[in-house]
């Protein structure tokens, strides 16, 4: 790339590099993704649609990620030393996707301040389809790499309200298959929900150079009561207390803490109120979501799933079980 390319990224703290892959290599990283999701969704016995509404980001080394040939990388990887005029190293790769069973919006944040003990330099996001302006693109606040790193932004929470500024100073990206967004680990970025409902895939890697000096603070990760750092651990523990109350049931195990409860909420009656359907589709979700951790490096990039969970179900139940041995204390 050229030195106006250069320059314009150290400016804006992104840069658009238009074709980087050729359309045939894109189409077939296209199928084979698409191929090996369809695998991984008859290995864990759900339809594509269900897999699709629980599982929106894969790391790697998984099945999705493998299905990424050396070609791509390798082209990306050119690309990005093009840009930073330096030799780079890989730091981290994934695939992500918005669709019609999951495209909620990704709100604001800078990358560096999930990773403050392993911070990496640049993202590549790589589309592998077109993505129109509304399809949800990467939308980027130009500039923003050069304030100060804030705290993580724990959009898991159900308490978490988005910063309206930034949403005012966001540009949104629209991209042709094969271009690629080269953007600052300290950009403020995020995307808006996929309102056309179409398929977009992208192939997201991260960079560092050797010469590169990580900035000096990286505010620590502050974890929220219930949130990107808490939830699944919390979901546990709320299940098992609220099945020993009401089933006496001793189950520890996760996996069948979530299968329990779904099959109950078919069968019985509970002594307080929740939104059934909701109950049982966010619990059915997460059973999926958590398979596919398990089996395929699989993730949920919006954080939707266990929010969800917790309105329809799980602050019900925390809150009937809490009631209930306030009364037993009382006695």
């Amino acid at each position: 790339m050229n030195s106006l390319a250069q320059k314009d990224f150290k400016l804006k703290g992104y840069y658009v590099a238009r074709n980087v892959i050729h359309k045939s290599l894109i189409k077939k990283t296209q199928k084979n993704i698409l191929e090996s999701i369809k695998s991984c969704s008859k290995d864990l016995g759900v339809s594509e649609k269900d897999y699709l509404s629980a599982v929106s980001r894969w790391l790697s080394p998984s099945p999705i990620t493998s299905a990424v040939s050396n070609a791509v990388l390798e082209h990306i990887s050119q690309a990005t030393q093009s840009l930073l005029d330096e030799t780079s190293q890989l730091s981290k790769f994934n695939v992500i996707c918005k669709n019609d069973q999951c495209r909620g919006a990704i709100p604001y944040h800078q990358d560096i301040s999930y990773s403050p003990e392993n911070p990496y330099q640049v993202s590549a996001w790589l589309a592998l389809q077109d993505v129109p302006e509304d399809a949800g693109p990467l939308e980027v606040i130009p500039g923003s790499h050069k304030e100060p790193i804030k705290q993580a932004v724990d959009f898991w929470s159900p308490e978490y309200e988005p910063d309206s500024t930034l949403k005012n100073r966001a540009l949104k990206l629209p991209l042709s298959a094969g271009d690629v967004v080269f953007f600052d680990s300290s950009l403020w970025h995020g995307s808006s929900e996929n309102l056309a409902r179409i398929s977009r895939y992208a192939i997201v890697t991260r960079w560092v150079t050797q010469v590169w000096l990580p900035p000096q603070f990286i505010p620590r990760i502050q974890p929220r009561y219930f949130g990107m750092w808490t939830s699944g651990e919390l979901t546990q523990q709320i299940l098992s207390h609220g099945a020993y109350l009401l089933f006496q049931s001793q189950e520890k195990d996760f996996l069948r803490l979530l299968e329990l409860w779904i099959d109950k909420l078919q069968q019985i009656s509970l002594p307080f109120s929740i939104d059934l359907t909701s109950a049982i589709e966010s619990l059915t979700r997460i059973r999926i979501l958590h398979l596919a951790y398990l089996k395929h490096k699989g993730g949920d990039a919006t954080g939707n799933l266990y929010k969800n969970l917790w309105k329809s179900f799980l602050s019900p139940l925390k809150n009937y079980v809490e009631i209930f041995e306030q009364k037993c204390e009382a006695l």
